[in-house]
C-alpha cells in the first residue's frame, strides 16, 4: 500500500457528509464565515447567535452527529471560560437590567467571546468531518499556499499518532520508575519533554529517509488542482450575501 493510499484511507470522513460546493469554494466560505463572526462587535450577542445557525444548518444537512462536535467543544470549554472571565472584572459598567439583576458590559462581552469561539470551532469541526485531510491540503494549494507548508501540515497530521504513542510510552516508563509521585515534579517533566523532542527528531529523520528511498520529492500531492467552477462561484456569492445580510440585520 502506497503512502497516498494509506493517507486517503486514514483521512476518510467519520460521517457520510458532502459539501454543497467544491473543496476550494468550501474553504473560502469557511474563511469568510470566520471573518464575519470575528468582526461582530463585543456586545452584539444576537448577531453571533444568528451566525450560529449556519454551522447548525451544515450539520443537519450533511447528517453529521452532534455528539463528537459537542464533546470537542466541551473539552475546550474550561479554556474558553477562563479567557472570557477577565471581562467580568475589567468591564463592570451597567449594560442593561433584567428586573433586579444588573447586567454589566463584561457579562455581555464575555458571553460574546464564548459564543464566537463555539460557533467558529463548531463550523471548523463540521467542515473537517465533511472533507478528508488530503482534500483540505489540495484546497490550500489551490489558494496558493506554499507547498512546503502544506506538506509539513499533512505530515504532522499523518504522524501525530506516533508522537502521542511515544509520549504515552515515556510517561508510562516514568510512572513505573517513580514511587509516591516523586517523578512528577517540574525538573523530571522537563527532562521527559527533552527526551520526547530527541526521539521525535530521530524518528522524523528515519521516516524522511524511508520516504526518499520510496520516491518522495518534497510533495505529497499528485492530484490535479480542481478548477473553480460556476457552481462554486454561485455558492461563494450566496454565502457572502447571507453573511452580509446577517451583519446588516443585527447591526448594533
Amino acid at each position: 500500500m502506497s503512502f497516498g493510499t494509506a493517507t486517503k484511507q486514514r483521512d476518510a470522513p467519520e460521517v457520510p457528509g458532502n459539501l454543497p460546493a467544491g473543496d476550494m469554494a468550501a474553504l473560502g466560505i469557511l474563511i469568510l464565515f470566520i471573518m464575519f463572526v470575528v468582526s461582530v462587535p463585543k456586545h452584539n450577542l444576537a448577531a453571533v447567535i444568528a451566525y450560529g445557525s449556519f454551522p447548525l444548518f451544515l450539520i443537519t444537512a450533511a447528517g453529521i452527529p452532534l455528539r463528537p462536535i459537542v464533546k470537542r467543544l466541551l473539552g475546550l470549554s474550561p479554556f474558553v471560560l477562563f479567557m472570557a472571565a477577565g471581562n467580568l472584572y475589567f468591564d463592570r459598567h451597567p449594560f442593561s437590567t433584567a428586573g433586579s439583576l444588573t447586567i454589566t458590559g463584561g457579562m455581555v462581552s464575555g458571553s460574546v467571546i464564548i459564543a464566537k469561539t463555539f460557533v467558529t470551532l463548531g463550523a471548523m469541526h463540521a467542515y473537517s468531518l465533511c472533507m478528508p485531510f488530503h482534500r483540505f491540503g489540495s484546497a490550500l494549494r489551490s489558494f496558493g499556499v506554499p507547498e512546503v507548508f502544506v506538506t509539513q501540515l499533512q505530515l504532522v497530521y499523518r504522524y501525530s499518532s506516533l508522537l502521542v504513542r511515544e509520549a504515552r510510552s515515556l510517561r508510562k516508563a516514568r510512572d513505573l520508575r517513580s514511587f509516591g509521585g516523586r517523578g512528577n515534579d517540574l525538573f523530571n517533566t522537563a527532562q521527559l519533554i527533552g527526551s520526547l523532542l530527541l526521539r521525535t527528531a530521530s524518528r522524523a529523520e528515519r521516516i524522511y529517509l524511508a520516504m526518499c528511498a520510496r520516491g518522495f520529492r518534497n510533495s505529497l500531492s499528485l492530484e490535479q488542482r480542481t478548477p473553480f467552477t460556476a457552481t462554486d462561484a454561485v455558492a461563494v456569492t450566496t454565502a457572502l450575501i447571507c453573511f452580509t445580510a446577517v451583519k446588516l440585520l443585527f447591526a448594533a
